[in-house]
Formats: C-alpha cells, sequence, structure tokens
C-alpha cells in the first residue's frame, strides 16, 4: 500500500510543470558597469523565453525524421547554444511545407 502511494505521488510530482528558474541578482559587471547591466526582471523573462525556444525546438527534432544519433548530436548542441543557425538549417532542410494551392499552380 505504501508503495502504491508512494509511485503516485511522484507520478503527479512529475505532472507538475514547477521550473525553479535562478537568476542572480548583482552580477560581477553590475560592481563596475551599472548602467550595462539589465534589471532582473527583464533577464528573468529573457531566460524563459531562451527555455521556451528550447523546449520548442527539442519538440520539433522530436518530430523530424533522422537518425537517432544526428537527433542526440542536434540535442546536444541545443543545449550548448539555443539560437544555433546549424540547428535551423537543419530543421528547414528536414522539414517539407505542402500546401494544395501551390500544388494546383505548379500543375496548370
Amino acid at each position: 500500500m505504501a508503495f502504491t502511494l508512494f509511485g503516485i505521488l511522484i507520478v503527479s510530482a512529475q505532472d507538475k510543470d514547477t521550473l525553479s528558474i535562478l537568476i542572480q541578482k548583482h552580477t560581477i559587471l553590475d560592481q563596475f558597469e551599472p548602467d550595462l547591466v539589465k534589471p532582473v526582471s527583464e533577464r528573468f523573462e529573457l531566460k524563459q523565453q531562451r527555455i521556451a525556444h528550447q523546449n520548442h525546438t527539442r519538440r520539433i527534432l522530436d518530430t523530424l525524421d533522422i537518425s537517432n544519433r544526428k537527433r542526440r548530436r542536434l540535442l546536444k548542441e541545443l543545449k550548448r547554444s539555443p539560437f544555433s543557425e546549424h540547428i535551423d538549417k537543419i530543421i528547414m532542410a528536414e522539414t517539407h511545407f505542402e500546401d494544395p494551392a501551390i500544388k494546383t499552380e505548379r500543375n496548370q
């Protein structure tokens, strides 16, 4: 009985979307050039946008028809540099958009 309750608690804890994003209040640059540093709230928003972009790109990479080795390499690169042009090029090269209006124009 205890194992069942423990399992249910673990599963429900995984479903919750609790991200703890850590932002430094004071940076080293803030000590020397406070005018160049963005406020904490703006850095927090930028970090949230970067995480959302990474999650979106990860979902796209998961749906592409590429080898697992290439997918793992791209996911590793996504961790290192979230706004990589190399990843964007591969996504565009592997994605084929088919619009019925374009097909009918080509056939005419």
